[in-house]
């Protein structure tokens, strides 16, 4: 048994990542053990081949919303939920949203067949890249107004949605199109950069580094990113996970 939580996944994984998030933001020690979905060490593993996989105080859970709200109430630090049950149903609901909708049409249809695809030999699809745009653009357009009303998903505390989304917009401002949506929605932008410049963001943010599309890339895309949409753990079941 170990003293710290012990979380399996794939780095660059959204969902693997917010799993490391919650841990950060509570200032919680953790160790992180590169897994592969479907893959199984010291015995643990994902009954679904679907990452991260939490194992801690002898017990092993896995679904990243089960995850992170454990984490957070067991670790010691701030609360990443918020106390009243109006404010934990919007944040429940920009979780659900996250994991059904946007990882859908930000991961699926724009990062992973511009960054990831190309690197694996695939053939860029511009139309139906193109598809996906519109609903992407009218997607963080919804986001937007919310946000120009209030700083955070949920009112005005950083809450577990946070954790979820800003992982798949860090991915997609890394695309050209996510990069110049994200630019029309000054809101979003602003409240991604508030999020991504925390300590808790920087200490965890995976490599490889993607410059965005507008500056000049100091780095080559690593195909280490191609771990971003095999490793999901997303699914109706899982209403808030998203890796």
């Amino acid at each position: 048994m170990t003293d710290h939580p012990q979380i399996f996944g794939v780095a660059v994984s959204t969902f693997a990542w917010t799993a490391r998030l919650v841990c950060a933001e509570k200032g919680a020690a953790y160790a992180f053990i590169d897994m592969v979905p479907g893959g199984v060490l010291d015995g643990v593993r994902h009954p679904f081949s679907r990452v991260p996989v939490l194992r801690w105080r002898g017990q092993v859970l896995y679904e990243t919303l089960a995850i992170a709200r454990y984490l957070d109430r067991e670790l010691p630090g701030p609360p990443l939920q918020p106390p009243d049950s109006l404010a934990q149903a919007h944040m429940d609901q920009w979780i659900s949203a996250t994991c059904d909708y946007l990882y859908d049409t930000m991961v699926m249809g724009v990062i992973w067949p511009r960054l990831v695809s190309p690197l694996e030999g695939g053939a860029i699809d511009e139309d139906a890249i193109a598809g996906q745009v519109r609903a992407m653009t009218a997607q963080l357009g919804e986001i937007d107004q919310v946000l120009a009303a209030q700083a955070y998903l949920a009112g005005p505390a950083l809450t577990l949605a946070e954790l979820f989304l800003a992982p798949v917009l860090y991915w997609l401002d890394k695309t050209p199109e996510g990069h110049a949506a994200l630019t029309d929605t000054p809101s979003v932008r602003r409240w991604l950069q508030a999020v991504t410049a925390r300590p808790a963001f920087q200490a965890t943010t995976p490599m490889p580094r993607v410059t965005p599309p507008a500056m000049p890339a100091d780095e080559p895309i690593s195909a280490g990113i191609a771990g971003l949409a095999r490793s999901s753990d997303q699914g109706g079941a899982d209403a808030a996970s998203l890796d």
